[in-house]
Parts: structure tokens; sequence; C-alpha cells
């Protein structure tokens, strides 16, 4: 099942790739005048007092994440002392163009997939993760009787575009290509949600956390199934990250409960304490992205 999930999403990337303008991201130089004021005790060279770029995953719309994330860059710049600039995308298509490519940033936050990705092929190394597991959970809305996925088939579904775990899941439960509902890609979750409350679709595919917050808030939404689980979310960092700096992050997020600046940052982004991991948490997910298990002529 997951080999044909990663043909149609291979196929899709592809065929979305010619269309991708090409977003070239450069760091902001330090100023000459501000280099020759470094330590000449400092271990770190010049180069490394550029920005640190940390980019999220788009599953909310990039102001949100911004909004969201920012108080997270913010704890980073103080464990540091170096400038942290989000980088953001409007969607999965273009978040994965920039991902296969080499030195776009530093550091790092999203799902399974994207991280063991890196981690293979960039030489990425995984820090710290959220607790706990994350699953994909197809919903409609509550005044819909559906039962089953296969009532589903034909009607409108509303889900992010691959190579999204969400894509990837929707296409595992509708694995037939001749029994298939109809896709409607969005550019982030809280596109998916409005659609469906709006009765533009009659289902969408969405985080099993986010649901959660919907039902025990504004409701109007009830879960038809529910994908297996992966490993939660991760920072991870570049390998033109030095040691120094990676083991001021680490500390700084693994203890981001025990301070006030962590607490503060915790709250306002709504995320759960940190617990340390590594790379091998994370082994085999990229499968979901493999391109190279494609038959001949496709």
């Amino acid at each position: 099942m997951l080999e044909r999930t990663t043909m149609f999403t291979s196929r899709k990337i592809r065929a979305a790739g010619y269309l991708l303008i090409v977003i070239t991201i450069l760091g902001s130089i330090v100023p000459i005048s501000a280099q020759s004021q470094v330590s000449e005790k400092s271990q770190e060279p010049l180069q490394s007092q550029k920005p640190l770029r940390f980019v999220i995953q788009p599953f909310q719309s990039e102001q949100k994440t911004r909004t969201n994330f920012q108080p997270l860059a913010d704890y980073f710049q103080k464990l540091t002392g170096r400038k942290v600039n989000i980088m953001t995308y409007p969607n999965f298509i273009s978040y994965w163009a920039e991902t296969q490519k080499t030195g776009s940033y530093d550091i790092a936050l999203d799902a399974a997939h994207f991280i063991d990705y890196r981690n293979k092929n960039k030489d990425f190394t995984v820090l710290a993760k959220q607790p706990g597991i994350i699953s994909i959970s197809l919903i409609v809305s509550e005044d819909n009787l559906v039962f089953d996925a296969s009532e589903l088939i034909g009607k409108k579904i509303a889900t992010l575009g691959p190579p999204s775990i969400a894509a990837v899941r929707i296409y595992e439960l509708f694995n037939n290509p001749v029994r298939q509902p109809s896709i409607i890609e969005v550019d982030n979750t809280g596109q998916a949600m409005s659609m469906l409350l709006s009765g533009k679709v009659d289902a969408a595919m969405i985080p099993t956390p986010l649901v959660s917050v919907q039902m025990a808030g504004e409701g109007g939404v009830a879960v038809v199934s529910t994908s297996d689980s992966i490993p939660g979310m991760a920072i991870s960092v570049s390998p033109t990250v030095s040691a120094e700096i990676r083991e001021k992050l680490l500390k700084g997020l693994l203890t981001a409960d025990k301070s006030e600046s962590g607490k503060k940052m915790l709250k306002q982004t709504k995320l759960n304490p940190f617990e340390k991991s590594s790379n091998k948490d994370y082994f085999g997910y990229s499968k979901m992205l493999d391109e190279n298990e494609l038959p001949a002529g496709q």
C-alpha cells in the first residue's frame, strides 16, 4: 500500500515541480564593522555569525506559522546569542522543493518523513522531539452520517498536497485507482477545516491534534477514521551548525519547562515540553517520499 502511495506522490511532485518558481534564500551577512568586534577568543568563524535560518513545515498558513512560532525563534535566539529568522513556504510542494536543496536552512521543525529524508541525504541531526505520536484523521461535518471511508468514494475531500503526511495517508485509504474520491488540495489545515465546515467539501484529512482542538472548541466535526501513528515533530539541525550551538539548543529545549523564558515559550507556542531524540527514532519514514521505487515508464 505504501509503495502505491509513494508512486502517486512522486508523480504529483514531479508534475508540480515544473510549475515551481525557485526561491533563493540569502542569509543576511553581518557587516564588516560588526565582524571586527567579534572576540578573538571566539572559536566560531566569522561566517557563523550570520542569522540562523529556522524552517517550519507549512501545515498552517505562512502568517500563522510566523505568529505561532516566533516565540520559539526568539527562545533560540536567547539560547544561542544569534539572530534567528523564520523561513516559511505557502504549501508542501514548494516546501519539498526547498527541502531537497542543500544549505537552505539551519534548523527545522517538521514531520517524520522530512526529518528522515534530511538525516539521510543532508546529514541533519535530530536534537529533540515533541512527546508521543501523531496521526491523521479523516473527518466529516457532525451532521453527515459517514461511518466508513469507502462511503466517500466520488466525494470531495480536502487535504494538504503531497508530500504532506495527510496526502500520503489519504492515498493509503483510497488505493484503488478506479474507486477514488475527488481530492481538493489546500495550502494549510485551516483552509481544509474551513472548507469542510462551510460545506464546500464532504470531508477533510487533518492532523488528529488539530481535530481534537476543533472538537473541544467550536466542534461541528466527526471522525470517520484515524491513520497509523508516527513519531511527533522534531527539531533537527544542519551539519553547518557548530557543536557549541547544537549543545545550547539541545540543553535549552530539554530544560524549557524548568526556566521562566522556556515556560513562556511553551505556553505561547502551545508546544509540549521537548524530549531528547535521535535520528534512529525517525529511521525509515522517508520511504513516504521515495521516488526510486517507481516502475519503469513512470
